[in-house]
Parts: C-alpha cells; sequence; structure tokens
C-alpha cells in the first residue's frame, strides 16, 4: 500500500473501532445487567457476571463488522472529505478508483482477520465464559478437568471424555458402586446421542459386571441410558451453536443430517459466519457515493446519516429474518442471505439515484 492508502485505511479502521467500541460498550452493559439476576446463585458473582460478559466480547465483534463497516466507513470518509483531504489525494493524482480499491483492501484484510476470530478466538473465548458461567451457577456435582467431564449423583458417576461439535459426547464412562464403595458396573460407549427426557442414547457399548467376584463383560451396538445430570449440568456439557467454530458448525451440521436431526439453526449460523465478508462488501458500494462527493456540496451529512439507519436497519433485519426463518422453516442459506441481498438492491439503487 502506497502512503496514500495507508492514511486512507488509518482513519476507517479508526472510524470502525469507534463504532465497535460504542456498541460493545452499550450491548456489555446491557448483558451484565440481565446477568445480574443470576448473581447469587451457586458460587455465581458480579465478578463472574463480568468476566462472562467480556468473554462474548469476541462473538459481538463478528455480530457487529457489517454495522461497524457501514458507519465507521461513513464516520471517516464524511471527516476526510468535510476537511478537503479526499479532494486533495484525488488532485494529487489518486482516482476514484483508487480510492475505492484502497477501502477494499483495508476491508478485504479486515475480513479476514473477523474469520479467523470467528474460527478461533471467539469459540475459545465464549466457550470458556459459557462453561465458567454454568459451573459457578452449578455450584457443585460437576467438574471439568484434564481428564474431561465428571459428574456424580450418589454411587452413580459419569465421565465424558470429549464433546465433538460442542454437543456430542464421546469416550463416555459410567461407573455404579455399591454401599461399601465396590465397582457393581461399568459402562463405556463410544459416543452417546443426548434426547429428550435425560436420555441418552450410548453407540459401541462395552459392559462390565462384577457377580461374586466374577467379571462379565458383553458388547452391544446401543444402549439406552437415563441421566442423572441436572439440566444447568447438562447445559455445561453441551455448548451453544454460538460458541463453536465454523468449521465445527459444518461437522455438525452434516453429523446432524446424517441422524436425522434438525440442524436449521446451526446451518443458519454457519452461513451468517461464512458469508461474513460478502456482506462487508456490500457495506462498501454505500462508501462509493461519500467518497465522490465534493466538501463544497455539503451532501455528506445527510450520507452519513443515512448510513447509520441503513446500518441499524440492517443489524435488526438480521436478527429478525433469522428467527423468522427458523420460525417459517426457510432455506438457511436463503435466510442468511435476505438481509445482504436487501441492502445490496438498496445501495445500488442509491448508487442509481445519485447518478441521477
Amino acid at each position: 500500500m502506497g502512503i496514500l492508502e495507508r492514511y486512507l485505511g488509518y482513519h476507517f479502521l479508526r472510524g470502525y473501532l469507534v463504532v465497535l467500541l460504542v456498541l460493545l460498550a452499550l450491548f456489555g452493559f446491557i448483558d451484565f445487567v440481565d446477568e445480574l439476576s443470576e448473581v447469587g446463585e451457586g458460587r455465581y458473582r458480579i465478578a463472574d457476571a463480568f468476566l462472562y460478559v467480556l468473554s462474548t466480547y469476541p462473538s459481538k465483534v463478528l455480530e457487529f463488522s457489517a454495522i461497524c463497516s457501514l458507519m465507521g466507513g461513513s464516520l471517516a470518509l464524511a471527516g476526510l472529505v468535510r476537511g478537503s483531504e479526499i479532494l486533495a489525494m484525488r488532485a494529487a493524482g489518486m482516482s476514484l478508483g483508487r480510492v475505492i480499491l484502497a477501502l477494499a483492501k483495508v476491508m478485504g484484510l479486515l475480513a479476514v482477520l473477523l474469520m479467523i476470530v470467528a474460527e478461533y478466538f471467539a469459540p475459545m473465548s465464549q466457550q470458556w465464559g459459557f462453561i465458567h458461567r454454568q459451573e459457578a451457577l452449578e455450584g457443585s456435582g460437576a467438574l471439568r478437568t484434564e481428564h474431561g467431564f465428571w459428574s456424580r449423583d450418589r454411587r452413580k458417576f459419569l465421565n465424558v471424555r470429549a464433546i465433538v461439535h460442542g454437543r456430542v459426547p464421546e469416550d463416555v464412562d459410567i461407573y455404579h458402586f455399591d454401599p461399601a464403595g465396590k465397582l457393581l458396573a461399568f459402562i463405556h460407549a463410544r459416543q452417546a446421542e443426548v434426547r429428550e427426557k435425560g436420555i441418552w442414547m450410548l453407540e459401541g457399548v462395552t459392559i462390565k459386571t462384577w457377580n461374586d467376584g466374577i467379571l462379565q463383560t458383553r458388547r452391544q451396538p446401543a444402549l439406552s441410558w437415563r441421566s442423572f445430570l441436572t439440566p444447568r449440568q447438562l447445559k455445561t456439557l453441551e455448548l451453544p451453536p454460538e460458541t463453536l467454530a465454523i468449521t465445527d458448525l459444518w461437522h455438525y451440521v452434516r453429523y446432524l443430517e446424517a441422524t436425522g436431526q434438525e440442524s436449521e439453526q446451526y446451518e443458519l449460523l454457519f452461513w451468517q459466519r461464512v458469508l461474513l465478508p460478502v456482506s462487508m462488501a456490500v457495506v462498501l458500494l454505500f462508501l462509493l457515493p461519500m467518497a465522490a462527493t465534493s466538501p463544497r456540496s455539503g451532501g455528506f451529512g445527510w450520507q452519513v446519516a443515512v448510513s447509520i439507519v441503513i446500518g441499524v436497519f440492517y443489524f435488526l433485519a438480521t436478527q429478525v429474518v433469522a428467527n423468522l426463518g427458523l420460525l417459517w422453516d426457510l432455506s438457511p442459506l436463503m435466510t442468511a442471505l435476505a438481509p445482504t441481498v436487501a441492502v445490496l438492491l438498496l445501495a445500488v439503487a442509491m448508487l442509481r439515484w445519485g447518478r441521477n
């Protein structure tokens, strides 16, 4: 990048970060106030609520990416136009196409960083926050160690070594002891499917029992087992969709489809994350008229106002359309694309109106 391109990128990122910090502070405060209703349950304290809200920030950065690009970019360009800096750049030989290309490069780099956040940092942060919150609310009875998830109910113990796709228990061990502390039965399952009413369908099962000192072993392809986990312990074991990485969402969708289960919620979130660069590219179209605005025309004020209104509309439309798509059983891909397509059509209409 040249000096002028870096200068444009600096102002764009500064505007982006200003809007992002405002939104994070606003929504973070709302979430924190909402969490205060849970403070006092189990070992959950104000510090835990604060840490949980902070752990959700990387995911919020993804949710706000498009609206921050639109609002932040509009504010940045408005400042440059007002100070005649865009005019000076163009007088120095930087064409309008190069101005847009510079913005596209910055947004492209930002989109790559956001995809890395979506794949690695956001899931890691939110999973930690979610597990920490559930364990604090539970207070006792469940434990996560380097050997997996442990829970007990009187003389029964459950150990889950791994959670695949955030919701599928793997390498499951169940121990049953007598009142004297002697092991009566041991069940090992390769994988488990968590069903309704606390029923687990164990797959690849090995059962070992001790009768009068004699070990008996038998194997079954499947076994229905009623779990003793409380609803809150089960939440600790199962991670919500928004805590999963993009690749985990994809594999879990394939797993749900293979087992005949509903996958629309996870598939919708997957497409929303994957289409993040597309939504940012559409946002770039709204910045075209502003980059071409003359400081004497005075038109950048209403353009910033329109960008802010459209940014809020896009954010709200994404939430509403997502819920309606799940309610009406629409295609997750089309549901994820609908708000972006609507904004794209609006941007094209504004560009045509601006030319006329």
